[in-house]
């Protein structure tokens, strides 16, 4: 931090820098200390408002919030009465970061807006008022003051700033037509007199003709000679087949997406994309890049049931053959992309009536034997789990059973399978419906499983994580379980003896 204090030379300065290397050490009653005395001996000096800052920031970390407010309102009042102290970015920026933890940002916010009135073309200045009004919320100033800095600076992050804000007006409230127009109005002045120069850029540009529902434009935008920011084919084909499906073009959009997943046939959105594309699912089609109130869902309730038979009946048919190709293709054993894509076909047929629930069982232990030991296979197929029967459910841990590695040697892809297995048992929720017996049985079996592991774990660096470390956290879970219940049926004097097992 000391490196950056940029002052002027002098015994002040040379009495400062010792308060900023106290406090990047975290010696912070040195440093109270150092601050009072400077602050004692020279109070007219002109780095007096630096001083109070920093001390309140010392008196902030040290969890004297009081204190530490008191200070920054004495600063605050020393800044406005006083034009001979020295104001900098750093000294408001210390300013900012006590009175936001201090809970009192507006204050913070009231100090930039006076400096940039005393120094009205200071870009450091007008940047740190902006990012108050951003962590506000405050749309409107955000817009204005970036707009300022876009005049007194002409630079293209400024009036993508502006943009922004005004696009952040736009999903937070109800009349836009007229604000986008105006940012789009900006971004096309811009353009003609500077172009574009950062691939960020033309995101913003291709976002805001989305909002407006201008999908056409955008295209052209796109494969115009903007187009070449993007560098990445596959980047510019995402968005090309988002703007082609937003707006109905569903088969040409259903092809770019085919080239991106040959491309990338681990991109599960993509995928998802593409098959809403060819389905016409609502739920799965590509929405408003940046948009936070629209996000893609996986969700068993997704319905094209307005699709006829026959319709959906060629348009699966061409989705199974589309990835049992990407399947065959070179190093596809080692992605879960495809694995995920046959299981994803099997529950939308399942969702249309189509389906067979007993080969989506069978699908998913073959995905098992390829991607059991990952720590993510839990999270992978929770969706599909969820259109298993519950006898399908008993049947598939039994099946997962028997699939794993018998091998006696300890490694690491058994012990994940292991692992995974315990997490989908307890997922489905056949753990804790077991007898108190059980369950401390099922609590050793994996307290024993790592220690017979933990020699997988020898090389490992001190501060590294050991392989199965979630059975522990697993095994106390279930010990957990098993306490809550002696506890509610009081069985107090059974329950040392029940868990000797354990010990």
């Amino acid at each position: 931090m000391a490196s950056k204090f940029g002052m002027a030379g002098g015994i002040p300065e040379r009495r400062v820098r010792p308060v900023w290397d106290a406090i990047d050490s975290r010696q912070l009653k040195n440093a109270l200390k150092l601050s009072t005395a400077l602050l004692s001996k020279y109070p007219n000096s002109s780095y007096a408002l630096v001083m109070k800052a920093l001390k309140a920031l010392i008196l902030e970390r040290m969890g004297k919030m009081e204190e530490s407010l008191s200070v920054c309102i004495s600063a605050k009042d020393l800044l406005y009465k006083n034009d001979s102290f020295l104001i900098d970015d750093l000294t408001l920026s210390t300013l900012q970061i006590v009175f936001q933890r201090l809970d009192h940002l507006d204050m913070a916010t009231s100090c930039y807006e006076y400096a940039c009135g005393k120094f009205p073309n200071n870009l450091e200045l007008m940047m740190g008022l902006f990012n108050c009004y951003v962590r506000e919320y405050s749309f409107v100033k955000q817009q204005q003051i970036a707009i300022k800095m876009y005049k007194v600076a002409g630079e293209e992050r400024f009036l993508l700033w502006a943009v922004c804000s005004i696009q952040l007006q736009v999903f937070c409230g109800n009349e836009g037509e007229k604000l986008l127009q105006l940012a789009e109005g900006l971004l096309k002045k811009h353009i003609a007199t500077h172009s574009l120069h950062e691939p960020e850029a033309l995101s913003v540009y291709i976002s805001l003709l989305e909002q407006q529902a201008k999908f056409s434009d955008a295209s052209e935008v796109l494969s115009g000679n903007l187009g070449s920011l993007i560098m990445i084919e596959v980047d510019k084909l995402r968005i090309q087949g988002r703007l082609l499906a937003r707006a109905g073009d569903y088969d040409g959009a259903a092809d770019i997406f085919q080239k991106v997943l040959k491309l990338c046939p681990d991109d599960w959105e993509c995928f998802h994309h593409y098959l809403g594309c060819l389905l016409e699912d609502d739920c799965s089609l590509p929405r408003m890049a940046n948009s936070p109130s629209v996000q893609m869902s996986t969700s068993i309730d997704c319905q094209h049931r307005h699709l006829a038979d026959d319709v959906f009946d060629s348009r699966i048919s061409r989705v199974s053959e589309f990835v049992a190709n990407l399947m065959t293709e070179p190093g596809s054993d080692s992605i879960r992309g495809p694995g995920l894509d046959n299981l994803e076909i099997e529950r939308r047929k399942i969702i249309f009536g189509k389906g067979n629930a007993g080969k989506l069982m069978e699908d998913l232990i073959l995905y098992f034997s390829r991607f059991g030991h990952l720590a993510s296979f839990t999270a992978d197929v929770l969706v599909f789990l969820q259109v298993l029967s519950s006898d399908l459910k008993r049947q598939f841990l039994e099946k997962l059973l028997r699939c794993i590695d018998s091998s006696s040697t300890p490694s690491r892809h058994v012990l994940g399978q292991h692992i995974t297995f315990f997490k989908i048992r307890e997922l489905i929720g056949g753990t804790f419906s077991l007898p108190v017996g059980d369950l401390v049985d099922f609590a050793v079996q994996m307290t024993e499983m790592y220690c017979q592991n933990l020699s997988l774990s020898k090389d490992l660096d001190v501060q590294e994580s050991l392989y199965g470390e979630e059975l522990l956290s697993m095994s106390c879970n279930v010990l957990v379980q098993v306490s809550n219940y002696f506890y509610h049926h009081q069985y107090y004097n059974t329950f040392p003896k029940d868990l000797l097992k354990f010990k």
